[in-house]
């Protein structure tokens, strides 16, 4: 029986850190311009949330991006743990773009699987200039 109880208390803190990674991740992303249109800019989370992006972040991102980035939808940026130790994945060549181009870095390599990885010093000088642009995904 204690197994049982034991079980039950796995599934609640399971249940409860997938909510936690429902929240955190973006349903879709949008383009700076989409974003700059909004009097809030936001994006709706899997979990039913709002990740709010700060108009200073974008505005300094558009001020920088290159014109045919400006419509892409690339933010939030997605960062997801690579298996290897301190790499970060990032999905799409138009993101991969975008954050190295903000990171002020020539561009990103693939992996074989074709996603591009960045390195965690990188992701957290990203964050550290542009907080509301991106998500670290466990």
């Amino acid at each position: 029986m204690a197994g049982a109880g034991r079980e039950d208390q796995e599934d609640v803190w399971l249940s409860r850190q997938l909510r936690v990674l429902r929240d955190m991740a973006p349903a879709r992303r949008a383009s700076v311009r989409e974003l700059l249109s909004q009097l809030r800019p936001f994006v709706e989370t899997r979990g039913g949330g709002i990740h709010h992006f700060s108009r200073e972040d974008l505005e300094k991102a558009a001020s920088i991006l290159p014109p045919e980035l400006l419509e892409a939808p690339i933010f939030p940026i997605v960062f997801s743990r690579g298996e290897i130790q301190d790499v970060y994945i990032i999905r799409g060549a138009e993101a991969a773009a975008a954050f190295a181009k903000l990171t002020g870095i020539k561009g990103l390599e693939r992996l074989s699987s074709g996603d591009f990885f960045t390195y965690k010093s990188l992701v957290l000088n990203f964050l550290s200039r542009y907080p509301s642009l991106g998500v670290i995904m466990a």
